[in-house]
């Protein structure tokens, strides 16, 4: 066989090859490049209430216009949700162990509710507010005189 025939039954091979490593390697990355994104994205028309984590009885706050990411739906009724967060400097903290139970995945979510009048009477029966504080709430929502006037009438006796 001459070295001319060895290269002519080589090519067809080797183009073939290289063709299947070229479609190999588009796939992989246009399948890292949309990794993330194939999420269903919201955002939060009004803040949210963050139950504290394990039970710890304090509420902290999402802020209105947050983007949460659909992670996954359960058949209980809820849906579990991503937040993505940026942070400057170093995060005190302590390590998370991984136990087998995991299975190679740990996730501690925690749950999310909207504000109403009966959560936000617990919290500040808790956590009162001065005069002085509401006097600051008011003034920060621009609320007038007259919406503070229809406010007080609405109360009860």
């Amino acid at each position: 066989m001459t070295n001319k025939t060895f290269t002519r039954q080589l090519g067809p091979w080797l183009v073939a090859a290289l063709s299947v490593n070229a479609i190999f390697l588009a796939l992989l990355i246009l399948d890292h490049s949309s990794e993330g994104h194939d999420m269903k994205m919201i955002k939060t028309k009004e803040p949210l209430l963050i139950e504290g984590p394990n039970g710890d009885e304090n509420y902290y706050l999402l802020p209105m216009g947050t983007t949460l990411y659909h992670d996954k739906s359960f058949p209980e009724g809820h849906d579990r949700y991503v937040v993505y967060l940026n942070h400057k400097g170093t995060i005190a903290h302590e390590e998370v162990p991984m136990k087998p139970e995991y299975g190679g995945s740990f996730i501690g979510p925690l749950w999310l509710a909207n504000v109403d009048a009966d959560i936000l009477k617990e919290i500040f029966k808790r956590f009162p507010l001065s005069k002085k504080d509401i006097a600051a709430a008011i003034k920060a929502n621009e609320i007038t005189k007259d919406d503070l006037a229809d406010i007080i009438r609405s109360m009860p006796d």
